[in-house]
């Protein structure tokens, strides 16, 4: 009967300061699985109410707890903790100190939030002048974004729109200190430090392409590009990759050789980095060529002083039919029709020098030496 009646009174002195307390609330922010005590303490008598509704009393130094577990109530401070909060814990909680003749009534406004998530940051932009990156999180309850640099705030946003998550742009300054993209709620915060070198990437260089040999059937060149941060030189033919290098040393070009092969496809040289990428394409028959054939010498006229001769070779790609003598290039012929063999047509002259017929390609050459006496006489007695 007594523990009824005292009941009774606690209950009836709540019912009177709910409705007459004139009490400041406090903010109470706390994380999801952390615990909060509520400050106002109660160690006689007294209530303890979430919402309006009792979640735990004292009455004459003994606590009873509407759940077990996680409220804890301390007897020689007369706290009331809340362990492993959930965001379901957050409301109005009310504190009724009835220990003396005066009801001492605190109110609290309990927030629980989930640790704020960590900003992710994605390139828009990977190219100078123009570098610019993206970082976004998953918005929440109170969840800001923001950009900052040395100690200033470049830019932030937040959002009521809880179904999408927030983003926010940055144009790169180049050589710019590094920038922070921070996501906050009231209880946490997450940085991601972003440096504009590991963003931004000049263009790559346009790789060169220099002969090895150029003779058939070992025909090979080299592909070469300037090194530079992630820059990585590749060979390709037909959607394949033949070879690849890349290296951290900057102060040495970077190079590729390739063995081209007979009849095949074109094959591309390409240097690539993250932000850009360019190709030479490489056909095998503009670097490779058959060595040239030797030259075919037939006379037109043995007959002194009106001695003459032909030089001919098979035609091919840049091949060039010439003669010369002591060191002079007399004459010479080309010509882009491979169906016909090229011929060049000599006067030879009376007690000359030897006279040289040279037929080249970019890769070989094939000289016939005439000597005027093998090939011209006098008049016949």
């Amino acid at each position: 009967m007594r523990f009824t009646a005292a009941l009774l009174g606690l209950v009836w002195v709540y019912g009177v300061c709910r409705s007459s307390a004139q009490s400041e609330v406090k903010e109470l922010k706390c994380i999801v699985g952390d615990a909060v005590s509520l400050p106002a303490a109660v160690k006689k008598n007294g209530l303890f109410l979430k919402n309006g509704s009792q979640i735990a009393r004292v009455v004459r130094y003994v606590p009873y707890l509407t759940v077990t577990g996680r409220l804890q109530w301390n007897s020689s401070t007369g706290v009331l903790s809340i362990t492993q909060l959930k965001k379901e814990d957050s409301g109005e909680y009310v504190v009724q100190n009835m220990d003396k003749h005066e009801v001492l009534v605190s109110v609290y406004q309990l927030s629980v939030y989930d640790p704020v998530p960590r900003p992710q940051v994605s390139s828009r932009n990977k190219m100078k002048p123009n570098c610019s990156v993206l970082c976004s999180v998953e918005n929440g309850k109170e969840v800001t974004l923001s950009w900052h640099r040395e100690g200033q705030t470049l830019s932030h946003t937040s959002s009521p729109n809880f179904s999408s998550p927030l983003s926010l742009p940055l144009e790169i300054e180049t050589n710019s200190a590094p920038y922070s993209c921070v996501a906050t709620n009231p209880v946490s915060n997450k940085t991601v430090t972003v440096r504009p070198e590991e963003h931004c990437f000049d263009p790559v260089p346009r790789p060169q392409v220099s002969s090895r040999n150029k003779m058939k059937p070992n025909c090979s060149v080299l592909c070469s590009v300037e090194n530079g941060r992630e820059v990585t030189l590749s060979w390709h033919r037909e959607g394949r990759t033949l070879s690849h290098t890349s290296s951290p040393n900057f102060s040495s070009p970077l190079s590729l050789p390739l063995e081209i092969e007979e009849n095949s496809a074109p094959y591309g040289c390409m240097a690539a980095n993250p932000a850009s990428n360019e190709t030479v394409t490489v056909r095998p028959e503009e670097h490779c060529f058959d060595p040239v054939p030797r030259p075919q010498m037939s006379s037109r006229n043995k007959m002194k002083p009106s001695c003459s001769v032909l030089c001919s070779v098979e035609n091919g790609r840049e091949v060039t039919l010439s003669w010369h003598r002591e060191g002079q290039t007399l004459s010479h012929t080309s010509s882009p029709n491979f169906s016909s063999p090229l011929s060049l047509p000599l006067e030879i002259e009376t007690n000359s020098a030897p006279y040289s017929c040279v037929a080249t390609n970019p890769v070989s050459n094939k000289t016939v030496i005439v000597r005027p006496e093998e090939h011209c006489f006098g008049e016949k007695l």
